[in-house]
């Protein structure tokens, strides 16, 4: 599996960006959430559409570290899972749920499932 390039994607953000830089992606991506991962590409949590809204509603600017808001519940699939069988449970019983962080046994992202 080649390495997953976390630069070059739409659904994972650094976890120094800024609220804008999130809702740029979001915006991208056009699935309502964004990964946060470390420099080195350990998923941190997620942020949402939503989550975005409440922060700038508790005076939060566009500035502020995306990190300071992120939500670390985040549904993952194992690299290690028959992931497009996991995915496809997921989906179908969590509606909520767009994106899906593949980790490593190290919380690596590795990859990501989007729904379709």
């Amino acid at each position: 599996m080649s390495k997953f390039d976390f630069n070059k994607s739409a659904y994972v953000i650094d976890e120094e960006a800024s609220i804008g830089e999130a809702m740029e992606k979001i915006t991208l991506n056009k699935r309502g959430a964004v990964l946060v991962v470390k420099k080195d590409a350990v998923l941190m949590g997620i942020v949402s559409d939503g989550d975005i809204r409440r922060s700038l509603l508790k005076q939060a600017t566009m500035i502020t570290p995306i990190s300071k808001i992120l939500n670390m519940n985040v549904v993952s699939i194992s690299k290690d899972e028959a992931v497009t069988e996991r995915s496809q449970i997921i989906f179908s019983t969590k509606t909520v749920v767009n994106i899906i962080p593949i980790i490593d046994s190290e919380n690596k992202v590795v990859d990501v499932v989007v729904r379709s």
